[in-house]
């Protein structure tokens, strides 16, 4: 066909020549218009058919012949440029003999490029959301992406939807046969947050990321985010925000002053636990060898008691990162003291080999602390309550050790043991009981503590004293027995005392203070340095310090 048509061409040039006496500007158009010619065809062969389309161009404008627009329609189609294709064989049917051999080829050929389909390629990010293909009959075509639609020539519109993204509208236009590669990026539904804080100022992340302070609004993407407000001097606040379409979000929060955390006297305790217990594993492991009284043992010992203190710190220090209530603190340590308290003299009341001893007293610490820690957790104990517990475990261990050396002069290990093992008991349950029934504050207890600590010591000291100056009695045993007496005086005194303590009350610069209600307070003292007349014209520095103030 494509030989038919070019030797067609070049008849008809020829034909056109043969007149001797043509114009002469005639001539030259032809001559011209063959040249163009023979040149695209030769782009043509080659695959150049941009530049062949040129040239045939410039023949037909300079020679119109229907087998140009034919040549042009081809090359177009070679371009894969369907549309174009269309136009100029419609233009050949057009313009070529009803007869034209080229006739029942050109309309075969147009039909088939007008059915041949668009292909609209349609990705997003994220993948999976729902696309439509919409022509301007209003027909859609639906399918998820990534897809493929495969359409007549036309004009359509992409509508992308899904829950939790922005929908999306776009208008697109495809010609025949025509490849189309759409991605779209979709953005994230959201809503309106606002957060309010008393106090106002807390520095607001959103999903760890600052995005401003106090009173805070804007818009975050629908889904679940993480919300931190920091404020000087206020704990951390955490929640979980669920974001949801057409929904927004108001939240109004009330920072609460600090909790008192106890992290740091349990870092110290644990601290003391562990260099205790290092170097009571290497002697219960050790047990009679005479290693343990050489330098190297020491050395060893030494290690031992450095690799525990380094244990306790970095164990306790991990597992409070975010703080631990003083309750739970005080707890857990007077705990772990009786735990190792009971196994200790449970050991001793039973004889137990010295290198068992170490074993099952570490090992009741461990008991102790994590029963202390179970029970805080569960009773959300108070700094009150543990305190009392405490005071109590640590009084009954006392009142043990002073009815065994009251009782017995010199008593055994065994002896030793069981007495203790009774008073720990009899004081931990005791102090659990006072707990239980009475709410008092920490400082509270520490003040009732401080009685009995002085009374233990002036009713030992009286004693001791007494013992010395009689021939017949132990000054220790005497001792024993007389701070039985002073420590329940004591504690007895201490407890009427500051019956009406509260830790509220202003400490006025004084180290005691007592308000017109019969109220107590502990504070700091104040220290002045004033200058005291002594005669006339003559000063002299003062010093005074404040110990009590208030009506008494």
């Amino acid at each position: 066909m494509r030989r038919a048509i070019a030797f067609a061409v070049v008849v008809a040039f020829v034909a056109a020549e043969l007149p001797a006496r043509a114009d002469e500007s005639a001539v030259t158009a032809e001559e011209s218009a063959k040249e163009h010619y023979d040149k695209a065809q030769q782009l043509y062969a080659t695959g150049n058919y941009d530049e062949a389309i040129a040239e045939y161009h410039e023949a037909y404008r300079l020679k119109p012949h229907p087998n140009v627009l034919y040549n042009i329609a081809q090359a177009y189609e070679r371009l894969l440029d369907y549309a174009q294709s269309v136009v100029w064989f419609e233009r050949y049917l057009a313009e070529a003999p009803k007869d034209a051999v080229e006739r029942p080829v050109v309309e075969n050929r147009l039909r088939i490029l007008r059915n041949l389909p668009a292909r609209i390629s349609v990705t997003t990010i994220p993948e999976h959301v729902h696309a439509a293909l919409v022509d301007a009959g209003g027909q859609r075509r639906e399918a998820d992406t990534p897809t493929v639609f495969k359409v007549p020539a036309g004009t359509y519109t992409i509508e992308l939807s899904q829950p939790g993204w922005e929908p999306e509208s776009h208008d697109v236009a495809a010609e025949i046969g025509q490849p189309y590669f759409y991605q779209y990026r979709l953005k994230r539904s959201t809503a309106q947050v606002s957060i309010f804080t008393r106090p106002r100022g807390a520095r607001v992340f959103i999903d760890d990321r600052l995005v401003g302070e106090t009173p805070f609004a804007g818009t975050l993407d629908v889904g679940k985010h993480k919300l931190l407000l920091e404020h000087r001097d206020y704990p951390w606040h955490r929640e979980d925000l669920d974001v949801q379409e057409g929904a927004p979000i108001r939240r109004e929060i009330t920072l609460t002053r600090p909790i008192r955390s106890g992290r740091t006297e349990l870092v110290i305790a644990s601290m003391v636990f562990g260099g205790a217990a290092g170097p009571l594993l290497v002697a219960s492991a050790l047990g009679d060898s005479s290693f343990g009284n050489s330098g190297l043992g020491l050395l060893v010992y030494m290690l031992a008691s450095g690799a525990g203190i380094g244990a306790g710190f970095l164990g306790s220090f991990l597992a409070t990162r975010d703080g631990v209530k003083v309750g739970m603190s005080s707890l857990m340590i007077g705990s772990a003291a009786w735990g190792t308290s009971l196994a200790t003299s449970l050991s001793l009341g039973l004889d137990v080999p010295t290198r068992y001893v170490y074993s099952l007293a570490i090992a009741g610490s461990g008991i102790g602390m994590s029963a202390g820690f179970l029970i805080a957790r569960k009773l959300d104990i108070s700094a009150g309550d543990a305190a009392l517990v405490n005071s109590g475990g640590t009084w009954g261990t006392a009142t043990g050790a002073l009815l065994a050396q009251s009782i017995i002069r010199n008593p055994s290990g065994s002896q030793f043991g069981w007495f203790i093992l009774g008073g720990t008991t009899a004081g931990v349950l005791t102090g659990s009981l006072l707990a239980w029934k009475l709410e008092l504050s920490r400082g509270h207890v520490g003040l009732i503590d401080v009685g009995g600590l002085a009374g233990t010591g002036l009713g030992f000291a009286l004693g001791y004293v007494i013992g010395v100056n009689s021939q017949s009695e132990d000054n220790i045993q005497t001792g024993a027995r007389y701070a039985l007496g002073g420590m329940a005086l004591g504690l007895l005194a201490g407890a009427v005392m500051t019956r009406k303590y509260k830790g509220d009350v202003p400490p006025v610069e004084a180290f005691l203070h007592r308000d017109g209600g019969g109220r107590w307070a502990v504070g700091v003292p104040a220290f002045n340095i004033d200058q005291a007349p002594i005669a006339p014209g003559v000063t002299v520095p003062r010093f005074s310090l404040t110990l009590a103030k208030g009506s008494w």
